[in-house]
């Protein structure tokens, strides 16, 4: 029995490399065409792993309703997410992005590491973010609509999660220009809620360490304003799509995906039984849908 189940896994991780080697071979064609109209990487990128190791990783993703992202997302919006990861440089398998699903479409997005590396493509050297507790003195300013930090001054004393009233982080770019960013503790939290880990009352990773998700939630936002300002792209959204907006999209979805179905009728049951399934057809259902002929 277990060599039955060795043999079985063997098989199911060999047809799923399969997949993800045809999958990848075909969207290295379509980046390659992209290169010849001036598209380039970062130094020492290479792509075709990435869209290897990003496949992989696909082919365990599920979405909101538990559907396997390759199944209920289209081929064109599983190859832009694709696409955008890469153009961008970045690596699904080293946390820089992490696909979502949503509405039948998945979109790469981009996490703070992510972000990091694209900022430092900008003439990032250094970012670092700190938590404000109440009792700390804090001081900024504004100059030609820019936040200055003045000063911050913390007693030991004041280290409390239970007492955070901000946070702020300063980004030093090649040329010594300093960036900051200040949130209060009630921005944060509104940036917590857009994601699905975060709950007023409950007890996760941003009640248990606010102090460094606070941070994290500062310093990426500062992040994509580098990003946006210096990539000329200021009017684009980066910010990331909240829960409800994906639950609402996921719904109409199913709405209109449904809207034109039809009673079951039994006069449609198809006689399996006189039906011949082909090496070739078994071989082929256990690929995901869109690379399925």
């Amino acid at each position: 029995m277990a060599e039955n189940t060795a043999v079985a896994e063997k098989k199911e991780a060999e047809s799923r490399e399969l997949v993800a080697k045809d999958f990848t071979e075909g969207m290295v064609v379509k980046i390659k065409q992209k290169e010849k109209f001036g598209l380039t990487f970062p130094k020492d990128y290479n792509y075709t792993n990435e869209f290897m190791s990003a496949m992989l990783i696909l082919q365990d993703t599920v979405d909101m309703n538990k559907k396997p992202v390759l199944q209920s997302c289209t081929r064109a919006s599983i190859e832009n997410a694709l696409v955008e990861m890469v153009t961008n440089g970045l690596s699904m398998q080293k946390k820089q992005c992490y696909p979502v699903a949503y509405g039948g479409k998945l979109q790469c997005q981009k996490s703070v590491y992510g972000n990091t590396c694209i900022a430092r493509r900008f003439g990032l050297k250094d970012i670092n973010a700190a938590v404000i507790y109440k009792g700390d003195v804090f001081k900024y300013h504004k100059e030609d609509a820019k936040t200055i930090i003045d000063c911050h001054e913390q007693s030991f004393e004041n280290i409390d999660n239970d007492k955070i009233v901000g946070a702020y982080a300063v980004a030093v770019m090649d040329d010594g220009e300093k960036i900051s960013e200040v949130m209060t503790i009630a921005q944060i939290k509104q940036a917590w809620k857009q994601g699905y880990g975060y709950k007023e009352n409950g007890d996760g990773a941003h009640q248990k360490f606010a102090d460094q998700m606070a941070m994290k939630t500062v310093k990426n936002r500062l992040l994509k304003y580098i990003n946006n300002s210096h990539s000329g792209n200021e009017n684009e959204d980066y910010e990331e799509i909240s829960h409800d907006e994906m639950l609402e999209q996921d719904v109409a979805y199913d709405i209109e995906q449904n809207a034109n179905t039809v009673d079951f009728d039994e006069s449609d049951i198809i006689d399996t039984t006189a039906t011949e399934v082909t090496e070739e057809q078994e071989e082929d259902s256990a690929l995901p849908p869109f690379m399925q002929e």
